[in-house]
């Protein structure tokens, strides 16, 4: 019997993005929440994304650096995970997702009061938006 070459299959989206109002019960407001996650779940540990965010003007970069292991060494399956949360962003932002090799993703959003919209996102992408925790 013949074997055929073995095709890996490539999923074009690697990541998650959250972007939706959060309220800060510590500090009584309500901030914008951005989380990032991995598509693909790891079956050992519970891993962090290193994420350097930058906010510039309108702009708000999120440059991944890599996976970071927890802490603890309490074992664990799920999605390396990202999340910070960011005081007083109000109107349109452009919103850049870049990985290591320097591919990047920009999604232009509107934030408003309590809501956050997409506008316009890019055709061929790495990175899904969504502005519900529960899309996430």
């Amino acid at each position: 019997m013949k074997k055929g070459k073995r095709v890996k299959v490539v999923f074009p989206i690697e990541y998650r993005l959250l972007l939706t109002p959060f309220y800060n019960e510590r500090e009584k407001r309500t901030v914008t929440l951005i989380g990032l996650r991995t598509i693909n779940e790891f079956s050992n540990f519970h891993y962090e994304i290193i994420v350097d965010p930058i906010i510039d003007g309108k702009s708000i970069r999120l440059d991944i650096r890599g996976l970071r292991a927890p802490q603890v060494s309490i074992p664990g399956s799920g999605p390396a995970v990202y999340k910070q949360e960011f005081p007083d962003l109000h109107g349109t932002y452009d919103v850049i997702v870049r990985k290591l090799d320097k591919q990047e993703n920009s999604f232009e959003v509107s934030i408003g009061k309590g809501k956050i919209a997409v506008k316009d996102s890019p055709e061929k992408r790495f990175v899904d938006v969504v502005t519900a925790a529960e899309e996430w």
